[in-house]
This record gives structure tokens, C-alpha cells and sequence, in this order.
């Protein structure tokens, strides 16, 4: 939808006509988004706890139950306890770094002011 917008797609692709303003309008977006990641408080607090719901489950757990049901494995297997013991042990790790994002939120938030480490 923005290539149509700021492009013509009767023109070559690398035309001064479809560069420039993709440029322009990439540069802005960037500018824009990289000045509203600064106003965000705690910004590396957030990330942290996004890691901890988001990255933990889809990187460390879910691969393992999805194999464990998708194969099925013996319960007597190696494999199998390896991956249970995998997805518990990250499962805690998960749920410590929830806590631990949110309480370092929680301290920050006393001695917030915008734009203060920047």
C-alpha cells in the first residue's frame, strides 16, 4: 500500500522516482520510531519482559513439547525426559524473569523522567 503511495509502479524500481521517496519515507519512519523507543520509559525493562512471555516459550519450550507430541517418544526415553526437563527448567527461568522484569520496572518507575538517559 506505501509502495503504491509513495512509488510508481509504471516506473523502473531503482528510478529516482521510486529511491527517493522510499528514502525519505523509510528515514522518517526510522527517525520516528527510534524518538518514541527513547520516550518510552524503561524501554529495556519492557524488552525484558517481552523476552520472558515471548522469547523463553517460542525458543526454549515450545520446540521441546512440540517435539515430545509430534514424535511421541517413549516416557522411558532419554529424549523425552530431556525435553520434559528442558521445558520445566525453562518454564521456571521464564517465570523468574517475569518477576524479575517487572519488579525492575517497578524500581524504576520511582525516578522516572523522560528523556533522562538519553
Amino acid at each position: 500500500m506505501l509502495e503504491q503511495a509513495f512509488g510508481d509502479p509504471k516506473s523502473p524500481e531503482f528510478s529516482k522516482r521510486n529511491v527517493i521517496p522510499r528514502v525519505i519515507y523509510r528515514s522518517l519512519a526510522i527517525t520516528i520510531s527510534t524518538i518514541i523507543a527513547a520516550m518510552l520509559p524503561f524501554f529495556g525493562d519492557i524488552n525484558s519482559l517481552i523476552g520472558a512471555f515471548g522469547f523463553i516459550p517460542l525458543d526454549f519450550i515450545l520446540p521441546v513439547i512440540f517435539y515430545n507430541f509430534t514424535f511421541r517418544p517413549s516416557k522411558r526415553s532419554f529424549i523425552f525426559w530431556l525435553n520434559l526437563t528442558i521445558a520445566v527448567t525453562f518454564s521456571a527461568l521464564g517465570a523468574i524473569a517475569a518477576i524479575a522484569a517487572v519488579r525492575q520496572i517497578v524500581l524504576d518507575a520511582k525516578s522516572y523522567r523522560l528523556f533522562a538517559n538519553v
